[in-house]
């Protein structure tokens, strides 16, 4: 060693590169990474040349790479070898990212419920203007809600891009024909809203336009009394009601019993 090369301990090396000296330790047991020099006392002593060497394994575990990942390419480095690097973790970043923006939107979407129910009179029926949806739809339900309706459910949930049962928001639908002949549980299918680059042979257009809202609280045999306030609503506003009853719970992550369970209802109002 020449005198006028300086030599780090392992606390000194590791304090220069914020790390933890047991990282540095770790690399030498395995190999990886070895001080320039050990003494007879077993001492581990590194020098500023083998800087860029640490920082470019630090690098590397920045990426993600495993520590044979890294040990492979340390041994045989080339231009080839770290092209296949940057395109594999190019490709892995372009999907994380793809994660995490789905994963926001959803925080967004469950946000909009939770404020809608922190601020929600059960008793008001409004109007509220909603953009063009896709929505993914099932085979047919009883409308019972029963297991075979759970069944129905879990299989539609599971068909959908991306599945888990509550990052994406699920409801179900009624002809308003029937809700108009009061057949309150008519309910035709399930529904999932999707990202129109995921459409499927089953998907319907759920229409942007202006809707009929109304709340209702509590299990779903409290459904036929809101929709009946609904329809003396929209009979008293002179507004004919067209397509569709969507009905979707929105904060069914944050109740302890079905008493506390919230269901909002849209109808589009025909011109509208």
């Amino acid at each position: 060693m020449e005198n006028h090369t300086r030599l780090f301990t392992t606390s000194q090396f590791a304090k220069l590169h914020h790390i933890n000296k047991r990282t540095l330790h770790y690399y030498d047991e395995i190999g990886l990474f070895s001080p320039s020099y050990k003494s007879e006392k077993g001492y581990r002593y590194y020098t500023y040349l083998q800087s860029p060497i640490l920082e470019m394994v630090l690098a590397f575990r920045e990426l993600g790479m495993s520590i044979e990942e890294i040990s492979q390419y340390m041994q045989n480095r080339s231009q080839p070898a770290f092209r296949q690097i940057i395109d594999t973790k190019m490709a892995e970043i372009d999907q994380m990212m793809k994660q995490l923006r789905g994963i926001r939107k959803l925080l967004v979407e469950k946000e909009k419920h939770l404020a809608l129910c922190e601020g929600l009179d059960l008793d008001q029926i409004d109007f509220a203007t909603y953009p063009e949806e896709y929505l993914l739809i099932s085979q047919p339900i009883t409308g019972a809600y029963d297991d075979q309706d759970l069944r129905v459910l879990i299989e539609h949930a599971q068909s959908v891009p991306d599945y888990r049962l509550y990052n994406k928001s699920y409801g179900s639908m009624i002809a308003v024909e029937d809700l108009l002949k009061e057949n309150f549980e008519a309910n035709e299918c399930l529904f999932t809203k999707i990202a129109k680059s995921t459409q499927k042979a089953d998907y319907r257009l759920k229409p942007k336009g202006r809707y009929i809202r109304a709340f209702c609280k509590g299990n779903w045999d409290k459904l036929p009394d809101t929709y009946r306030r609904l329809l003396d609503f929209a009979k008293a506003q002179d507004v004919k009601l067209t397509g569709y009853a969507y009905e979707e719970g929105i904060n069914e992550m944050v109740i302890s019993s079905m008493e506390e369970y919230v269901t909002q209802i849209t109808i589009l109002c025909e011109g509208e």
